[in-house]
């Protein structure tokens, strides 16, 4: 295998002096996960017999960071797929696999004994599973790998790290990974300069959020205006749903080929109560005034499923060509993340038939650690945009690993 400097030395103190926490932490794209698509094989046929569990923030992205690249590197017969009943079976172990984004995953931990535990994206998790995860490590030759992005350096897994003993913890920064194309790494700087994540995501610090989510279309929105001239690939609609304080938003974002642009085309912002026969004529005009792009796909706010119900049958008995579906609803901070990087790489771009999105954008600011909700700014366009892109984000973001 071919390995930097950084990941030599992590893998050699991997198989000599395993401690029991093995903790990579640090920048985006600097070879701490690769490294332990290595690692996690060689503790799993390394270790004694006992409980294995792989944990990350959902399933659904440890399937994406860790199982997929391991199967494609070992094959299916080593590297098996999530089971109904949680249980994954890799290199001719059965491992207990969990998403741990919220509290209540933690009891399925409850009773367990691990003899290895690997952790991916530990600052998404919920600090109840972590908690539980440390007492189920119960056996002195019990191991933990895992590996995270910072955040906050008030965050729990931060004070974990910096009181707990027995711990081999490794920083990286993007400048470790000397296996990179420079260019592309300077391109990855880019992204990020002038904003909290560039010290996050680049340097590998923990640093706290403050001030504009967004800063280049905070200081120049001029820039970020599309040009209606753009070929439009496909589209597809985005639907956040109005409460008491909230807004109701629909959002078309375009695609150029190869999803080299992401172009938001057109929106629909409402803060008036709407009853859901208004909703559902609206949704329809919207959708009908936009067919020259293609829609095929819609995706909603999966809180308001009368809604979605109500979207499905005007749907079908106005015999629109579209799906209707409950949207993803990823995490905050990976949609943030997300849109970052299109915005530093100026792939991100907003029509002028678009105001409340570009205002929405404009002026998204940091709470603390999350993007400020409190009904003073406008993130209901911000939802139905990122619903309408969460499907296509890993589409986007390899299009642009390609290029580089």
């Amino acid at each position: 295998m071919r390995l930097t400097e950084k990941q030599r030395e992590v893998w050699r103190r991997t198989t000599e002096r395993p401690k029991r926490w093995n903790i990579s932490v640090g920048a985006v794209r600097s070879g701490k996960t690769f490294l332990d698509l290595y690692r996690i094989p060689y503790r799993l046929t390394h270790s004694a017999e006992g409980g294995v569990a792989i944990i990350g923030n959902t399933t659904g992205t440890l399937e994406r960071n860790i199982l997929a690249p391991m199967r494609k590197m070992y094959g299916s017969k080593m590297v098996g797929r999530i089971a109904a009943n949680g249980r994954v079976r890799l290199f001719g172990r059965v491992c207990f696999a969990l998403g741990a984004y919220t509290a209540a995953a933690a009891d399925k931990l409850r009773g367990m004994s691990l003899v290895y535990c690997y952790g991916d994206e530990i600052t998404t998790w919920n600090e109840a599973v972590f908690d539980m995860v440390k007492s189920r490590l119960d056996r002195e030759d019990s191991v933990f790998d895992g590996s995270c992005n910072p955040d906050s350096p008030s965050h729990w897994f931060k004070a974990f790290l910096d009181s707990t003993e027995n711990a081999d913890i490794e920083h990286f920064t993007i400048e470790d990974n000397t296996l990179l194309p420079r260019d592309f790494v300077e391109a990855l700087k880019d992204e990020y300069a002038g904003t909290v994540l560039y010290d996050r995501f680049i340097l590998g610090l923990w640093r706290a959020a403050e001030g504009a989510v967004y800063p280049l279309i905070a200081n120049a929105p001029h820039e970020f205006t599309a040009n209606a001239s753009e070929p439009i690939m496909c589209a597809d609609i985005g639907i956040d749903f109005g409460g008491s304080t909230s807004a109701t938003a629909f959002s078309l974002v375009g695609y150029t080929r190869g999803y080299s642009k992401v172009i938001t085309l057109d929106e629909y912002y409402t803060k008036r109560p709407i009853t859901p026969a208004e909703l559902e004529r609206d949704f329809v005009e919207f959708v009908r005034r936009n067919e020259r792009y293609r829609v095929h796909d819609v995706y909603c706010d999966s809180a308001e499923q009368m809604l979605i119900r109500g979207l499905r049958n005007a749907a079908y008995h106005e015999r629109l060509p579209v799906e209707i579906h409950n949207a993803r609803k990823l995490q905050i901070s990976e949609r943030i993340r997300f849109y970052t990087g299109l915005i530093g790489q100026r792939r991100f771009f907003i029509s002028p038939d678009c105001p409340h999105t570009l205002e929405a954008f404009m002026t998204a600011v940091y709470d603390g650690e999350k993007r400020l909700d409190d009904g003073t700014v406008n993130v209901d366009s911000l939802d139905a945009q990122e619903y309408a892109t969460e499907a296509r984000m890993k589409d986007i973001i390899d299009s642009a690993v390609m290029r580089s």
